[in-house]
C-alpha cells in the first residue's frame, strides 16, 4: 500500500457553484482529486474530512486541505494530516470504550470458570456425603446383623 500526502487546492472548484452548495462541491472536488491522482475506483473518506469541510457550515468551506492518502490498485483511505484535539479525543474514547468491553468480557469468561468449578466442587462434596451415607448404612446394617447373630 502506498501513502502519500495531498495539499487539495478547492477554491478554484467552489467558486463556480452557488454560494449555499459550495461545501457540497468541494466534497465532491475532493473525491475527483484523490480519484485522479491514485488511479482507484474505490475513496474511502474519513468522517473527520467532512466535519472539517462543513466545520463552518455549507456557504464557507476551507479553501485548501491536507491528506494523508494510503492507496492500492482497488481502494484509496483518506484522512486529515493534522487531526484536531477533537478527533484525538473521540479515538481515544473509543479505544477506552474497545478495551473496557474486551475487559468485561474477560472478567465474564473467568467468572462462569469460576461457576462452574464451584458447580461441580457442589458435585463432588455431594457424591461423598452419598458415598459416606451410603457406607453408614452398610455399617449399621452389618451392626444390626452382628446383634442378630449374638441372640
Amino acid at each position: 500500500m502506498t501513502e502519500r500526502t495531498y495539499t487539495i487546492q478547492l477554491r478554484k472548484g467552489f467558486l463556480k457553484v452557488p454560494k449555499w452548495r459550495r461545501a457540497k462541491r468541494a466534497m465532491n472536488d475532493i473525491r475527483a482529486y484523490l480519484e485522479k491522482h491514485t488511479k482507484s475506483n474505490e475513496i474511502k473518506l474519513d468522517h473527520w474530512i467532512n466535519e472539517k469541510v462543513w466545520q463552518h457550515g455549507g456557504r464557507n468551506p476551507p479553501s485548501k486541505i491536507m491528506l494523508k492518502v494510503s492507496f492500492d490498485k482497488k481502494t484509496a483511505n483518506a484522512a486529515l494530516t493534522e487531526v484536531s484535539a477533537r478527533a484525538k479525543r473521540a479515538t481515544e474514547e473509543t479505544k477506552k470504550m474497545e478495551e473496557k468491553k474486551n475487559k468485561k468480557s474477560f472478567l465474564k469468561l473467568a467468572k462462569d470458570e469460576k461457576e462452574k468449578k464451584a458447580e461441580e466442587h457442589k458435585k463432588k462434596k455431594s457424591e461423598e456425603k452419598k458415598a459416606l451415607e451410603e457406607s453408614e448404612k452398610n455399617k449399621t446394617l452389618s451392626k444390626k446383623e452382628e446383634i442378630a447373630s449374638q441372640k
